[in-house]
């Protein structure tokens, strides 16, 4: 839950600032009688929910969070309680339901309720199987309602300056295998190229793409180095590749665990320049 909370402003940065122009522009209008109906997949802390608030989107919402997690869903009920009590925001307009529940088994259950007007899945697409995931959600979205999708990796995650080029590729290249082999309760859980997979899915679920662009995680150093979050969210990403990669019998383990601590060194001597390429999607359905 750390990483979901340092990584915030980080993702705040990295959305494509064109989207929100486009999104306001597409949403209906929404009142106390006819409030917009959003549904949010992999809600974690709650931090779209936020984001959302802040860009004036939910001041006559119902909106459904959805995460597998329950202690996520325990963190962002504090969150969102917190922000109401500091900010004194006038709230009653908007409800905010966390439902804690696997995705699919949310969609079984969903399919006698009111469709929603707006879909989102922030940084949680490639846990999933979009093949599987994308016909399900275009299901509960209502005919001309939107699916906004962000920061969804595709397949490149550069690290600078090199330890060494071709373990260093090596290493990213076994990490996005990893990502495509994931199996979780007998499902595909993953896909490193979901970005690029994603439009192809909509296009075949018969969507509208309105908007799609890059929408890169940048954090480098600058002259007073990183902040305490992006320390924090760098040493969690070097952490994750190495336990994802530390049971691969085709890498040196000795090799791996001296290229980790030099990750991890360059992180504590403000070094460390960390790319991912992502890409967001605006899309209408049609149907």
């Amino acid at each position: 839950m750390h990483y979901l909370a340092a990584k915030k402003k980080i993702d705040d940065r990295s959305l494509n600032r064109h989207f929100r122009d486009n999104l306001i522009a597409e949403l209906p209008v929404s009142n106390l009688k006819s409030p917009l109906q959003v549904l949010e997949l992999g809600a974690g802390i709650g931090t779209m929910v936020e984001r959302l608030i802040d860009w004036g989107l939910l001041s006559n919402a119902a909106y459904i969070a959805v995460d597998a997690d329950s202690d996520v869903i325990r963190q962002a009920r504090q969150r969102l309680n917190c922000r109401a009590a500091k900010n004194q925001e006038a709230t009653g307009r908007l409800s905010v339901e966390f439902r804690c529940e696997d995705i699919f088994q949310f969609f079984k259950h969903s399919s006698a309720e009111t469709q929603w007007d707006l879909g989102l899945a922030h940084a949680f697409l490639d846990l999933l199987d979009i093949t599987a995931l994308i016909p399900h959600f275009c299901t509960v979205i209502r005919p001309g309602g939107l699916l906004y999708l962000t920061l969804n990796y595709d397949g490149e995650m550069i690290l600078q300056p090199a330890v060494d080029p071709k373990f260093d590729e090596r290493i990213m290249q076994l990490y996005n295998q990893s990502m495509d082999a994931r199996i979780i309760n007998g499902k595909a859980a993953g896909d490193s190229k979901t970005g690029r997979h994603l439009l192809l899915q909509l296009k075949n679920a018969g969507t509208e793409l309105l908007a799609a662009g890059s929408s890169d995680w940048i954090v480098f150093p600058g002259i007073e180095g990183y902040t305490a979050d992006e320390t924090y969210f760098l040493h969690f990403i070097i952490h994750t590749i190495f336990m994802e990669l530390k049971a691969q019998t085709s890498l040196d383990r000795t090799r791996l665990d001296a290229w980790t601590r030099q990750r991890h060194k360059q992180i504590e001597n403000s070094e460390l320049i960390f790319i991912a390429k992502q890409i967001d999607v605006l899309a209408r359905i049609t149907y």
